[in-house]
């Protein structure tokens, strides 16, 4: 147990991290129950206890009625609720999955009964798009997390009690986080509040006088305790988000339905599952999952019928993940059936993932397909794959891998090429590890070249280990006349990759500056197609550190709405001189040392003696330093992104990246 909280319902909340033991008594009448693992394509080189997620346990005063609330944490350590008597926690990462597919930075999560948010051991992750799970309020990339609390406890002035405090053990600081509804739930932005380097906060509350107070240490690190007080006579420099008041009241209205849903789901055998049914096919994701969850809740003979019968694909599609969660084997052929109804290219994006996902877990918890099955499920996903979207090319590409569709290796391989994402090529690779038939020459050979070609990839300390297991499991389906033919290719993947090597290989075009590129700036246009600005945003390594949409990494800030603050001119600015104005969320500390020299870096690791500092973002490279060497440190003014990202792009691809990040912004 990590934490232990008192709820604005008098109950006590137990905040219990991923390494401890789901309580199974508890969970038979709890809103959190029934959750597996549900990967339809297990990676067998996955070790650890996957069942213990983190989760959240209510507690009556008297210590007599438990009742697990939601899960799928992975190490979230406190939890805050706001004014609207809202509970949120801070979840920790794992920063060794950096640069793969399933790492999960960081993050402010919203907390209803019966959510669940996905986290399981090693590549098992879920992504955000599973339906039958919630996304993240906000990321925060690499950190520890720790304390939290709500501002609207704390007797300050009003703009700093409107957001939730979160304190980051590693990087030594508290984040102003502020919450801004959005339907049934919020959206996250936050600022730098307070920082230290280094200033290992472990904990922090309010006290009796409205001030806030909060500890360091840990790991033998300097333990203090401090206070936080207001100075009167300063006037805030924070001014915090602008609120739409037409959307804070639409969304007080959604939020208060939601928790009627919610409440529903402690009730059982009464009529409230035709009461959500409308809810089942809202456009507001949060109200679909309460809806959906209501319905596990009561009897599967009180709501099935008109789960199969319903042609709306929302309402159908999120209904059919509730039966495959809730019901038997021989609900199987009918949820099959359902979904035959549906054609699937013609449906949205959003509608597609549900529907995916719902075939995945038909499969997964009421039985494997029969031979006829298989083939009519190929005829409806194949469609789908592979095409532009990376959310459905992962979800049809396990689909049609798992139904061994004739033809899919061919079909992934285009998927590997470089200028798709580092996140796609390794969920590929690793999905194509389950077929131990149906290789080529000409694929056995493309996927020895880009075994080659994933040696420049980046990223955690598990990187090497996850490309390192793809290669083995690869070997393993070659003959020895395969490893005979493809001798040097395969010695050149096996020889370590030379330090500072070029993680591009294409070459330099010029060293662009902004008056070089100002003229071509009105040219954007927004018809430029999607597949180029990928293609762009991968060549210059953007997608390594930034995340745009579902796409990229999320060690730097998300450019998904970038464009919504910036202009094209203001965004090609800071990608060719990334130091002219760096972010104070992002720049690193400057450490100056009692012999005179400097180093700067982003702290990832402290003890009593030694500080780690990463140096580089691209490759995680680290160096320590002797804390009782620091004479003085402070914020630095260079940023940690590199310049000359855009020296390998021509003009027309510079309008390309430019483009898709305007686009990007707008839907």
């Amino acid at each position: 147990m990590n934490q232990i909280t008192l709820g604005p319902d008098k109950q006590i909340y137990l905040i219990c991290g991923n390494d401890v033991v789901m309580p199974g008594e508890i969970t038979k009448t709890s809103t959190y129950k029934n959750a597996r693992k549900d990967w339809l394509l297990p990676n067998p080189h996955d070790a650890g206890q996957d069942d213990r997620v983190g989760y959240i346990l209510r507690m009556d005063p008297d210590g007599k009625l438990f009742h697990v609330i939601a899960g799928g944490l992975r190490n979230q350590v406190d939890l805050a609720f706001n004014a609207e008597d809202e509970m949120f926690t801070f979840d920790a990462d794992m920063e060794w999955d950096v640069g793969q597919p399933w790492y999960r930075p960081t993050r402010i999560n919203h907390i209803v009964p019966g959510g669940e948010y996905g986290w399981r051991w090693g590549t098992g992750k879920w992504p955000t798009y599973y339906a039958d799970s919630l996304p993240s309020t906000l990321d925060l990339g690499l950190g520890s997390p720790t304390g939290m609390v709500s501002g609207h406890t704390l007797d300050w002035p009003k703009r700093f009690q409107q957001g939730m405090y979160a304190a980051d053990w590693q990087n030594g600081r508290i984040l102003l986080v502020d919450l801004i509804p959005v339907g049934a739930t919020y959206r996250g932005e936050y600022e730098l509040f307070l920082e230290g380097a280094p200033l290992n906060i472990c904990d922090m509350d309010v006290g009796a006088d409205g001030n806030l107070y909060f500890i360091t240490g840990g790991r033998g690190s300097q333990s203090g305790l401090y206070r936080v007080t207001v100075d009167p006579s300063t006037e805030p420099t924070s001014t915090g988000p602008k609120f739409n008041r037409k959307l804070v009241a639409t969304g007080e209205q959604e939020r208060n339905q939601r928790k009627i849903y919610d409440s529903f789901q402690e009730r059982v055998g009464n009529t409230s599952d035709r009461e959500v049914w409308p809810a089942l096919g809202s456009d507001d994701r949060w109200l679909r999952f309460s809806a959906m969850k209501v319905l596990e809740r009561q009897p599967v003979q009180s709501w099935s019928e008109k789960v199969l019968d319903d042609d709306n694909p929302l309402r159908c599609g999120t209904g059919l993940i509730a039966l495959c969660r809730s019901g038997v084997a021989q609900h199987q052929p009918q949820v099959f059936d359902a979904l035959q109804r549906f054609d699937l290219p013609k449906l949205n994006l959003e509608q597609q993932l549900i529907m995916l996902r719902a075939y995945q877990l038909c499969f997964l918890r009421l039985g494997k397909p029969t031979e006829k099955q298989t083939q009519l499920a190929i005829e409806a996903i194949r469609p789908l794959f592979p095409g532009n979207n990376e959310s459905v090319n992962h979800m049809a590409g396990e689909l049609l891998v798992y139904l061994k569709m004739p033809g899919i290796i061919e079909s992934s391989i285009p998927l590997l090429a470089e200028d798709s994402t580092q996140y796609q090529q390794l969920r590929m690779a690793r999905m194509l590890m389950h077929l131990r038939e149906g290789w080529t020459e000409d694929t056995k050979t493309a996927f020895l070249n880009w075994l080659l070609q994933s040696r420049r990839m980046t990223g955690g300390r598990q990187l090497n280990e996850r490309l390192t297991d793809i290669r083995t499991d690869f070997y393993e389906l070659l003959t020895e006349g395969d490893k005979s033919t493809h001798a040097r290719l395969i010695e050149k993947i096996e020889q370590p990759i030379e330090s500072g090597e070029l993680t591009t290989s294409r070459p330099l075009v010029q060293q662009w500056k902004m008056e070089d590129l100002t003229k071509d700036i009105s040219a954007v246009s927004s018809n430029r197609p999607d597949e180029d600005g990928l293609r762009a945003l991968t060549a210059a390594n953007c997608l390594k550190c930034h995340k745009v949409g579902n796409r990229g990494g999320q060690i730097g800030p998300d450019l998904t709405n970038v464009a919504k603050r910036f202009n094209a001119s203001q965004i090609l600015e800071s990608i060719i001189e990334p130091s002219k104005e760096v972010d104070p969320k992002y720049s690193y500390s400057v450490y100056l040392l009692i012999d005179g020299t400097s180093v700067s870096g982003r702290p990832v690791g402290v003890t009593s003696k030694t500080l780690k500092l990463e140096i580089n973002p691209f490759t995680q490279e680290s160096i320590e330093i002797n804390r009782d060497e620091i004479d003085e440190s402070f914020p630095g003014k260079t940023s940690p992104m590199p310049s000359g990202l855009l020296d390998t792009l021509n003009k027309e691809e510079i309008k390309d990246l430019l483009a898709y990040l305007i686009r990007a912004a707008a839907q």
